[in-house]
Formats: structure tokens, C-alpha cells, sequence
């Protein structure tokens, strides 16, 4: 008897699993918007308190969500010159610029005071930037369904 509904439990489950609503592309690009408005009202707050060398350590971080932002465009117009899907591109793409950010930010880094201070920051800043960049990706790869 328990057999019975086991069987009848996992198509039930696997259908219900493939209707599911999956990801929207604009979904992303609002949460990039975001991330954008959110550092530069950080920048802003940085420069009003009169630490400058904070506002341009934080720069970097607004490389990432703002290529993300336009990555589709430029990896449909690379993917026309080179023989690779526009997604894939677009994933290297984001891949490229969390790499450039974390690069920028612990150049910019260099000028903070004090040696704990400035490895909290550039730990902290790094690990948002290389999770983020991760999200993206997945995000790039689940819309595609690479």
C-alpha cells in the first residue's frame, strides 16, 4: 500500500518540479541597479564624513554590477565576430569583471590606515565582490540553461 503512493508521490513531485517559475533575466539587472544605487549613496557617505580614501576604495565594488548590466548587449555583439553562444560570453564576461574588481580593490586598498583595518576591508569587499560575481553567473548560466 505505502508502495503505491511512494510511486505516485515522485511523478507528481517531478512534474510539480519542472513547472516551477523559472528565473527572469530582468530580475538580475534590477538587483544590479540596486547594488549600484546602494555604493554610491555608500561613496557619498564616505566623502561627506571626509574619508576620501574609503570612497575610492569602494569604487572598485561598482565595476562588477554595473558590467553585468550591460554584459548581454556586448556579448551579443562579441558573439557575432567570435563563434561562441552569447551566454557563455556573457558569463566570461562578469567573470572578467569580478576579477578586474578585486584586482582595482586591493590596489585602492593600499592607501587605507592601518594594517587590520585595511585587510578586514579588502576581505570583506572581496568575499561580497567574488560571491556576487558567483550569483551573476549562476544566474547567466540558469537563464541559459547551460
Amino acid at each position: 500500500m505505502q508502495a503505491v503512493q511512494v510511486q505516485e508521490f515522485i511523478p507528481s513531485a517531478l512534474t510539480a518540479a519542472a513547472q516551477a517559475p523559472q528565473a527572469k533575466p530582468g530580475g538580475m539587472i534590477f538587483a544590479s541597479w540596486a547594488i549600484l544605487i546602494v555604493l554610491a549613496a555608500i561613496v557619498i557617505v564616505f566623502l561627506r564624513y571626509g574619508k576620501k580614501e574609503y570612497s575610492v576604495a569602494v569604487l572598485p565594488l561598482l565595476i562588477t554590477p554595473s558590467v553585468y548590466i550591460f554584459s548581454g548587449i556586448l556579448a551579443r555583439m562579441i558573439s557575432q565576430l567570435l563563434p561562441y553562444p552569447a551566454a557563455e560570453l556573457r558569463a566570461l564576461i562578469t567573470i572578467i569583471a569580478g576579477l578586474i574588481s578585486c584586482l582595482l580593490l586591493g590596489y585602492s586598498s593600499r592607501r587605507l590606515q592601518g594594517p587590520r583595518i585595511r585587510r578586514a576591508f579588502f576581505l570583506c569587499c572581496a568575499a561580497f565582490l567574488i560571491i556576487l560575481t558567483i550569483v551573476f553567473v549562476a544566474n547567466i548560466l540558469n537563464i541559459s540553461k547551460i
